[in-house]
């Protein structure tokens, strides 16, 4: 606790030193002109200002080092650090606080940290407006907005109005133009590029400034346009931008100047980063091909994501490919709120910060998260067949995946920098699995535990579920007319994949025996795939059909709610 209140004290002392030097600065801002002003009075006191600043820094880390040593000294001797109270309070009274005011708070580390945030604030506040005062342009700011001019009018003023007549764009013509409005003889002796400075900095400290909202709008885009996850969210974020542009032009947005600029600034971003990312999918999905040249459901499907270490990773199915369900999640500081984080394509927006990431779920040491695919299904393809989407290094994860969320096959640890996992030596070709469980292995970080995004399935197989109850009548297998128009929903999701094999599958309760069972299960898909061939013409699916009857129940047969859950048709679209 005595180091934390030293280290308090030490960045109390420095920052109201820093503002005393602050408060110097601001009070005499000069920078040289080629004006008539004589010159050397401000020289000599830019020199003395320049000693001076230099002679705070010197103090300032004189008293920061000292600071450190005491504590380093006191940690290799193994011994207390004792807090010299006198010492301090005559190191804080130099600050400019009242030494009555500072006995106060010595013993109360809480008022000294608002006290050392306050103090921090306002050298914050006086910064700000020192970058106000200061041009780039080789002019000072009394010469600027002084109106001690033979023609009543300030240099600012004549700037202003010669960009009103003809843009913002330095010309020889305009600073004679400006000085002759002035009378003087500034402008004229400014080279092109200093003059372009000055004038650009009079236009935008005189400008409408950006409203609230227009600052946050900018922040969060400033943050989404370096940090897009597809080719497709990079296209979309483009045409938002220009459609914007385009209103601002058209009179149709009122836009302050600051943020027309990050409109404009923004879109050259994203439009460098979509064609990286373009060009990085090319190569990725001619890759995918190469390695499964029928897994194929068209180009309009396939999206090519970016993920760990910008790595460009193609999906066949696309969206679809993404976990759908969190089924159950464990951290050792009970920190689930964000865990749905995981679900759906990769999202995550990373901040300067830890803290500042949005879009993520971290394990934490030793957790565990289980997710479920739901409208697709994992499966066996050459090459990588999970992606993991995580952010910062890969850290050591055990993999299990598993058909029914009971048995699990371990698949083994994702670690060294590789998000990619290979199911295939573990799973027989053409097995489906719909369930992946990660369990960290305790490894620091700045968030501990895996930092986890998006999980996608690559090798992939889409999974349509039909109530059976909303297509047959009780112990019939001949579709109802409302199970037709259900079938005639389902047609748009289905041809979305251009082509592949369509399974279909039939399922029952345990009511009956299991012959039974397995005729109607078996009927009642090639009754639905009958229909479905009829609604989709199309020569490049092939058609199958299977009966499980009771065989893969969904839930315990133990209500008749759950009974309803397995009495059902799946399909299953897989690549040919």
């Amino acid at each position: 606790m005595k180091k934390t209140v030293f280290l308090l004290l030490v960045v109390f002392v420095s920052y109201s030193c820093g503002n005393k030097s602050g408060d110097s600065k601001a009070s005499d801002v000069h920078v040289d002109t080629h004006s008539n002003a004589n010159p050397e009075p401000e020289s000599s006191k830019s020199n003395t200002e320049k000693s001076s600043d230099k002679t705070t820094n010197s103090e300032l880390n004189d008293l920061f080092n000292l600071g450190k040593g005491m504590l380093e000294a006191s940690e290799k001797s193994e011994t207390d650090f004792q807090l010299d109270t006198e010492m301090v309070l005559d190191m804080l009274e130099q600050s400019g606080v009242s030494r009555e005011s500072l006995e106060k708070l010595i013993n109360n580390p809480d008022s000294l940290k608002v006290l050392a945030q306050q103090a921090m604030k306002e050298r914050q506040e006086a910064q700000n407006a020192e970058d106000k005062v200061y041009l780039k342009g080789n002019i000072s700011k009394e010469q600027l907005t002084s109106k001690n001019t033979s023609t009543g009018i300030s240099l600012e003023e004549a700037i202003l109005i010669v960009q009103a007549e003809s843009g913002p764009k330095a010309t020889m013509a305009k600073l004679k133009k400006i000085d002759s409005l002035a009378g003087t003889n500034v402008m004229s002796q400014l080279d092109l590029t200093e003059a372009g400075y000055v004038m650009r900095d009079v236009e935008r400290i005189n400008e409408v400034p950006a409203t609230t909202d227009e600052k946050r709008e900018m922040e969060v885009l400033n943050k989404l346009s370096s940090q897009v996850h597809s080719d497709i969210e990079a296209t979309k974020l483009l045409a938002e931008l220009t459609k914007k542009e385009q209103d601002i032009e058209s009179g149709k947005l009122n836009a302050s100047p600051e943020y027309q600029r990050s409109i404009k600034f923004n879109k050259s971003i994203v439009n460098t980063y979509r064609n990286q990312i373009v060009r990085k999918a090319t190569a990725a999905k001619k890759e995918f091909q190469k390695l499964n040249p029928n897994l194929y459901y068209g180009d309009d499907v396939g999206v090519t994501y970016i993920g760990h270490q910008k790595k460009a990773v193609y999906l066949p199915l696309g969206s679809l490919s993404f976990a759908d369900k969190v089924v159950e999640a464990h951290h050792p500081k009970l920190l689930t709120q964000q865990v749905n984080n995981v679900l759906g394509e990769p999202d995550v927006i990373e901040g300067f910060l830890p803290e500042d990431i949005a879009g993520i779920h971290s394990l934490g040491l030793a957790g565990t998260l289980t997710v479920q695919f739901i409208d697709n299904a994992l499966t066996n393809v050459n090459g990588p067949d999970l992606y993991i989407f995580e952010i910062g290094k890969i850290e050591p994860t055990d993999l299990e995946i598993s058909k029914d969320g009971i048995d699990w096959i371990k698949v083994g640890k994702i670690d060294g920098g590789v998000a990619a996992v290979d199911i295939g030596p573990f799973v027989k070709n053409g097995e489906l699995f719909y369930y992946v469980r990660l369990k960290d292995l305790k490894e620091e970080s700045a968030l501990p535990g895996a930092d986890v995004d998006a999980i996608a399935a690559i090798g992939a197989a889409m999974r349509l579920n039909l109530d059976s109850q909303v297509l047959f009548d009780s112990g019939k297998s001949e579709l109802k007319p409302k199970g037709l128009d259900a079938l005639k929903e389902l047609v748009n999701s289905i041809t979305v994949l251009k082509k592949g094999k369509i399974i279909v599958e039939g399922h029952t309760d345990d009511v009956g025996s299991e012959s039974t069972n397995n005729a109607l299960s078996l009927a009642r898909a090639k009754s639905v795939s009958k229909a479905l061939r009829q609604l989709i013409p199309s020569t490049q699916f092939k058609w199958q059909e299977k009966g499980y009857g009771e065989s893969q129940p969904l839930v315990e047969n133990d209500s008749d709610i759950n009974r309803a859950k397995n009495r059902r048709v799946e399909i299953l679209i897989l690549p040919n």
